[in-house]
């Protein structure tokens, strides 16, 4: 779930809370790695920029972010937990049709490094889709 919060008409900050899952590794590639669940905080910075804006398409823009996660996950069926940080990129396109000017759609390329001590590099990578109602008066 994500908070997002327009600092400028190019400039958001985003706090994000996130639950996720990872399953254990299997056996017959000749290594087993234990399956956890957790959650996470995070905060990042996105930047945007206006690609096109008409009177009948509506706004679309493109940009990047940056920022920071902290996850707390535990392994499962143990009462082990253990705490990491994860500096954050992405890239973004969002679309704001002109008739509906409260509502935009959201396609996110997120890339993110798991600073973990039990591996040597860790890197996860995906794709968001998200739609943002904006509450209050439309700049």
């Amino acid at each position: 779930m994500d908070f997002i919060f327009p600092l400028s008409p190019w400039l958001k900050l985003d706090w994000s809370v996130e639950g996720y899952t990872v399953a254990p590794s299997d056996l017959s590639g000749g290594f087993d790695y234990r399956g956890y669940s957790g959650g996470a905080m995070a905060l990042a910075a996105q930047f945007l920029g206006t690609l096109v804006s008409t009177p009948t398409f509506g706004e679309l823009r493109g940009g990047g972010s940056a920022g920071i996660g902290a996850a707390l996950p535990s392994y499962w069926y143990t009462t082990l937990a253990f705490f990491y940080l994860e500096p954050r990129v992405g890239a973004l396109l969002e679309w704001t049709p002109a008739a509906l000017p409260r509502w935009t759609f959201r396609a996110y390329l997120p890339v993110a490094m798991q600073l973990r001590r039990d591996l040597s590099y860790s890197f996860s990578a995906g794709l968001g889709l998200g739609v943002v109602y904006t509450f209050g008066a439309r700049r």
